[in-house]
């Protein structure tokens, strides 16, 4: 309900439809994986054989390392491009494999596998980030810019803040593994919404100098 309210608010703000759509994606997927972001580390405390509060710290610490390893070369590859639409696809494989990891975490029963998925995770934000960042840039609205990207921040902010309670309650009442696939199927979803807009890209609207 919170989410539909928030999408058709979004469509009547005066922004052009890339950027709408965009943000639109983002808020989805930011949103849904908040759902488990606060209580992440009881999962792997409480039900992983080896879990510990070092292995929280060891798993976030895999995931930012990947990320940052794979990112710059992901942005330089498709750079060198001067269509949008490797822009797009590498924002629709990241946001996929992210999907792909949620559903993954109901089936590990080791340490090494959640270590193993974070890479999987931090590979799939490294792919996903330069393609959207990409697009974004390109087609934002001229005169706009301050208020486009403070509206981004701020429904992902009030998404995130949304989720993180109601993802509580909802591992208290259903368990990790529902909130892992609802998670997956949301992240489709956004990923699902960039189709929209892939005329637009592909047209060449804004084309890459």
């Amino acid at each position: 309900m919170f989410h539909r309210g928030v999408m058709r608010g979004l469509m009547n703000y005066h922004v052009n439809l890339v950027i709408k759509i965009l943000i639109a994606s983002d808020f989805i997927i930011w949103s849904s994986a908040n759902l488990v972001g606060p209580v992440f580390a009881i999962f792997i405390a409480d039900r992983l054989p080896g879990g510990s509060i070092a292995a929280v710290g060891m798993a976030s610490m895999i995931f930012f390392i990947t990320k940052s390893i794979v990112e710059i070369p992901v942005g330089t590859y498709i750079d060198k491009s001067k269509s949008e639409r490797d822009d797009l696809y590498s924002a629709l494989l990241g946001t996929i494999l992210n999907a792909v990891s949620f559903f993954l975490y109901p089936l590990i029963d080791s340490v090494w596998q959640l270590y193993l998925i974070q890479i999987v995770s931090g590979a799939a934000a490294a792919i996903a980030y330069p393609g959207w960042y990409s697009i974004f840039t390109r087609h934002i609205d001229k005169s706009k810019e301050a208020f486009e990207w403070s509206l981004y921040d701020v429904l992902l902010g009030l998404g995130m803040a949304v989720t993180a309670g109601l993802g509580a309650l909802m591992v208290d009442k259903f368990g990790f593994n529902v909130v892992f696939n609802v998670i997956g199927f949301m992240m489709l979803v956004g990923a699902a919404l960039l189709f929209i807009i892939q005329g637009k890209v592909f047209q060449g609207g804004t084309a890459k100098k």
